[in-house]
This record gives C-alpha cells, sequence and structure tokens, in this order.
C-alpha cells in the first residue's frame, strides 16, 4: 500500500474507489455571499470572483493589505489568499504559490513557510514572520485543486483528477484576477511558484497559459515570466534514482551515510528494474503500467527509508531530523495549522460557507482521485522544456536534506532534458552561492536565446545546505534572498 509514497511527494491513503462524490451545496444559495464583491468574466457565465478585503489583523498581522475569496468555476469553488507587497504593491511582481501533494493545502505554504505571517505553537494564533515572500511581492496562495483546503465542489460533481484539469480552471482564474478584480498587476511580470507535487502543477499551469495566451491573442493576457519549483516532483524516475545518492553517500550534507551498507546493496541491484518499467510508464503513460512501475520501485527501493518514515520514526522531508508527529506530515505545525484554521472565529472572518463541513490540511478523497489517474506516474519535463522553448525562465530549487524530492534525482533529470542548453548545463560545474558572507548551496544556471523572439532565457538549479523538502521553514532567511535573487536578477553568481 506505502508504494505510492514513491509517486507524490505527501504521503497519502491509497486504495481502489469509485470515483469521489462532493456532497456540498452551491454558495449561491447561501446568505454568506454578501459579504464579497463579485466580478464576473466577461468571456465565460460560468467564471466568476468573490473577494474581500480582511479588515481583521489578528487573523494575519501581514504589514499590508490582505484579501480572501474563491473563484467560481461552474460547479467547483476555489479559496485564495492574497495579500498585497510590503514595499511597493502597485510596482513588485506577483506570485503564485501552489503547495504539493497532491491535496495539499496551499495554507501549509502560507502559515508554515514564507507567508507573512505563520502559525504560532498553540495553534490558537499567528505572528509576523520577517522572512515572508511578501517583502517584496505581491503573493496569492490558493487552495487547488477544487474540493482542497477551503475549496470545495458542488454536490453531485466529480473530483478533479490531474494537473490538467486544474490547470484549466487556474486559468481562468489568473485570467480574471489580473484584468478585473486587481487590473494593474497585469503591467507587471508574474511567477508560479510552489513546491513537492508542485513540479506536476506549476509546469502543466504555465504551460496552459502559454498555450491560451498564443491562441487567443486578443483575451485577456496572463504575462507570466518564470516559475520556480523547491524540491519539485517532476520525474518520478529519477526521483527513485535518486534514493540511493541521498541514503548512501554523504552527498546531501550528512557526516555518513543515513543507510548501511547491506540495504544499498539491495538497492543498488534493484534499481536497473526500477528504471526500465518506469521508463515504460514514460513511453506508454497507462495507469496499470504506472502502478506496476510504482510498485517495483516501491519494494525494490524506497521501502528501505519510507517504509520506516512517519509512524516509524523516520523523516523522509529532512534525513537529518526525526519524524516529531509520527505520522504522514513528521511537523507540529501542521496540526496546528489544522487547528486554526478550524476555529470559529477564522470562518467567520473569511467567511467560509456552511458548504464546507471542515478545513483539512490534505484531501484525502483528491489524493485518491489523483491516483487512480496516471497523473503521478508521468514526468513533467516535457512541459519544462515548453516552457524554455517559449522563453519562460526556470528555477528549480532543492533542500539538500529532502529525500521525498531529492537533490540527486532532480540534478539527474535537468541533465538528461534534450534542449539547446543542456551541453552548457551538463558541462557547468556546480558553483557556491553565498549569502551574508556565508556559503548558502551550489547552482547551475545558463543563458539561451530561445523562441521566436530569440528571447535570453534562463535554466537553473540553486541548492541550499542544511534544508530539507520546506526550504522556506529550515532556511527562511536564505529562501527569501533566494527568491529575490531570481525574481530581480535571475542569476546567483
Amino acid at each position: 500500500m506505502k508504494f505510492l509514497q514513491a509517486l507524490q511527494a505527501l504521503h497519502v491513503l491509497f486504495f481502489l474507489a469509485p470515483p469521489v462524490i462532493s456532497s456540498q451545496i452551491p454558495f449561491q444559495e447561501t446568505p454568506e455571499a454578501e459579504a464579497f464583491q463579485v466580478y464576473q468574466s466577461q468571456y465565460s457565465e460560468h467564471h466568476s470572483i468573490r473577494i474581500k478585503q480582511q479588515q481583521n489583523d489578528k487573523l494575519c498581522d501581514a504589514h499590508s493589505k490582505q484579501y480572501t475569496g474563491w473563484l467560481d468555476v461552474g460547479n467547483k469553488h476555489l479559496f485564495f489568499w492574497y495579500f498585497e507587497s510590503q514595499d511597493k504593491p502597485s510596482e513588485d511582481p506577483l506570485l503564485l504559490w501552489l503547495t504539493g501533494g497532491p491535496g495539499g493545502s496551499s495554507m501549509v505554504g502560507m502559515l508554515m513557510e514564507l507567508g507573512p505571517c505563520l502559525i504560532n505553537e498553540h495553534g490558537n494564533g499567528t505572528y509576523y514572520n520577517e522572512f515572508g515572500w511578501s517583502k517584496n511581492a505581491n503573493i496569492l496562495f490558493l487552495d487547488q485543486p477544487a474540493g482542497v483546503g477551503f475549496s470545495y465542489i458542488d454536490e453531485g460533481t466529480p473530483m478533479p483528477a490531474t494537473s490538467f484539469t486544474a490547470a484549466e480552471d487556474m486559468h481562468h482564474f489568473m485570467q480574471l484576477f489580473v484584468t478585473e478584480v486587481f487590473p494593474d498587476l497585469k503591467k507587471w511580470e508574474f511567477h508560479i511558484t510552489g513546491e513537492s507535487y508542485g513540479g506536476h502543477y506549476v509546469p502543466i499551469l504555465a504551460s496552459q497559459i502559454v498555450t491560451q495566451n498564443s491562441l487567443y491573442p486578443k483575451r485577456p493576457q496572463v504575462n507570466l515570466a518564470s516559475i520556480f519549483v523547491g524540491n519539485a516532483y517532476v520525474s518520478p524516475l529519477h526521483t527513485a534514482f535518486g534514493y540511493w545518492e541521498t541514503l548512501c553517500s554523504t552527498n546531501p550534507g550528512v557526516d555518513s551515510p543515513v543507510l548501511n551498507t547491506t540495504r544499498c546493496d539491495i538497492m543498488a541491484a534493484n534499481l536497473p528494474r526500477c528504471m526500465d518499467l518506469a521508463n515504460i510508464c514514460y513511453a506508454h503513460p497507462d495507469t496499470a503500467i504506472c502502478t506496476a512501475a510504482g510498485e517495483v520501485c516501491w519494494d525494490g527501493v524506497i521501502v528501505y527509508y519510507d517504509g520506516e518514515s512517519g509512524e516509524g520514526g523516520r523523516n523522509r522531508f529532512n534525513i537529518k531530523d526525526p519524524c516529531y508527529t509520527r505520522d504522514d506530515l513528521c511537523y507540529y505545525e501542521a496540526p496546528a495549522i489544522q487547528k486554526y484554521l478550524n476555529l470559529p472565529s477564522v470562518w467567520k472572518a473569511l467567511h467560509v460557507p456552511k458548504a464546507v463541513a471542515n478545513y483539512s490540511i490534505i484531501s484525502e478523497e483528491i489524493a485518491i482521485a489523483f491516483s487512480l489517474t496516471k497523473d503521478e506516474g508521468i514526468s513533467t519535463q516535457p512541459h519544462v522544456l515548453y516552457l524554455l522553448e517559449n522563453g519562460i525562465d526556470v528555477l528549480f530549487y532543492q533542500g539538500n536534506l529532502d529525500l521525498a524530492c531529492n537533490t540527486a534525482g532532480n540534478h539527474q533529470w535537468a541533465s538528461s532534458m534534450p534542449w539547446k542548453g543542456q551541453p552548457a548545463f551538463v558541462a557547468q560545474p556546480k558553483r557556491s552561492w553565498e549569502h551574508e558572507g556565508k556559503e548558502v548551496g551550489w547552482f547551475k544556471e545558463v543563458k539561451v536565446k530561445m523562441g521566436v523572439h530569440e528571447r535570453e532565457t534562463t535554466f537553473a538549479m540553486s541548492t541550499v545546505n542544511g534544508a530539507g523538502h520546506m526550504v522556506p521553514y529550515d532556511k527562511p532567511k536564505e529562501a527569501l534572498e533566494l527568491v529575490q535573487r531570481w525574481l530581480t536578477k535571475r542569476s546567483y553568481v
């Protein structure tokens, strides 16, 4: 059962079940609708945004204006929390943050990692985050796909089950958000960021935006400039391959290998078969084939660490730390966030509709729906390549102590991607980058003229020593510096 951990960055329950159907009621039939201002799409009667400015700083002391609301896409309703930049909101870029899973709420990223406020240890309030990414950027946290976190689905509507479905909904959202709700934003750069299964969400959404901008030039354009994803789940094959280096060498930044020689020898012997079947899944992305590949990689390679994670005490998100909570997420902040966002005072401030039964940081229903499709078994490397070919800058950053979406695996697929910049990327040595006189990690970056207009396009990898799966959580100061360098310079030289 636990083999599905090979196919996603957050462990979720997996079993064969019929399609999950929501039993919630439409928001428009509830009195909570009166609290919001509604923006209707001029291109579709089925797309609208309801939004309200939050006046309660005790909810989140953001040091800037903040707004909450829902995108209504027919029978699907996606919750968002938007923070203006603390510096120059009318000039600073716009970031969209997507937590992974699949099924993870972006409120985890907001309240545990990079938001302007963080959850306190008691789960009854928040405090200001001096290293929040809204210091110099407008940032939007979105619970997606519908069914995750505060997002919900009307009765009789099937759960979204692929990153492609999610991308269609989010593209409509961004069109409306930057043209009708905050029209000044369409003049500034837009960047999509996230982590973990965001390695699927972000490249696929970005590709959807590029395609739609090209197909419909007279419709509202989303000014996509770059994507940057932390510890991304891009290629299942390479993630499994990276387990050996992460656990059986000192390369992640450990004094001695995590696993003993016996286990490492078994993993090394089983890796070729795991790689062969994963390649077949890539060539023929049938659900049964990809599931079989996941089972082989789990039994032959991944189980030797992940089989003892969670309740077993190991932490697959940081190989130097124990699993503090002895559950799938390992961190005390996770249940604290869930406790806080279920407080009646929070629901009242957010005007959460009665259609939302409760807030959960992970939707098992969405995780199950995704597991029944081929979404988790495919690689999004082709989407990264498509973005580069269309002049979109791309960064993947890594916490070196992460196992779930490890540095070794992501560096491997990045080096194997066949594109104009591949020779320069492969030949380039890893170079260290510093902040405040101290080495933070290594980076590789290439700048190549791409696309019809021969735009200089950047592809980069950057690492942070001593950080795990959630870089802004483990190394908040360094993570903020990493992001600001990307947004302003596109370089770590």
